[in-house]
């Protein structure tokens, strides 16, 4: 999102500024979160490196009790990857999924995300599959959920600043009557 498409859709200053503050918030709270992941599949991956030199060395020794051994370890850090590469998957579906509904223009996220049936939507290669459908049906039965692609109305009204013609009663009035217009002050 770039501050040029905000100013496209004729949105004020204040409100691009908040709009581009919000988005850049939740950047950096996925960008943090990214990193954490990150940073424990590195720490994961030294933990099996580690593992594997320890079942490298247990080798020589007692061969079925090591060996019993080296596998207890070398499951738990296949099981540790896979729970890494699981939450990074996850982190990058939800970030996926936070994009499309953003760019589906939808008020609030999260009141969206709870009307769509997660189980049915696969992520792949940054795409998200399955959404498009739900979302289409989402918008139908909840459209107070999404931003309308109708500007907003702008009301626009001319004053006289106090002189000129009277309001359309008064003014019948006056012409019924005989009356003539009281003099400005």
């Amino acid at each position: 999102m770039k501050r040029e498409d905000l100013k496209a859709l004729e949105l004020e200053d204040d409100v691009v500024d908040k709009i581009m503050k919000l988005h850049g918030q939740d950047i950096e709270d996925h960008k943090s979160k990214l990193e954490a992941a990150e940073k424990q599949t590195d720490d994961l991956q030294g933990r099996l490196e580690e593992a594997n030199k320890t079942i490298e060395g247990f080798k020589d020794l007692d061969v079925d009790g090591i060996k019993k051994a080296a596998d207890d370890w070398k499951a738990k850090a296949e099981q540790a990857e896979k729970d890494a590469k699981t939450q990074i998957e996850q982190l990058k579906f939800d970030h996926a999924l936070e994009g499309a509904l953003t760019s589906a223009k939808a008020k609030n996220p999260k009141a969206v995300k709870a009307l769509l049936d997660m189980e049915a939507l696969k992520y792949n290669e940054g795409k998200i599959i399955g959404l498009e459908e739900q979302l289409k049906t989402v918008q139908e039965e909840n459209d107070y959920l999404f931003e309308s692609d109708e500007p907003t109305p702008k009301i626009v009204g001319k004053t006289s600043g106090g002189k000129g013609k009277l309001d359309s009663a008064a003014a019948i009035a006056r012409k019924y009557t005989n009356l003539k217009e009281a003099p400005d002050n």
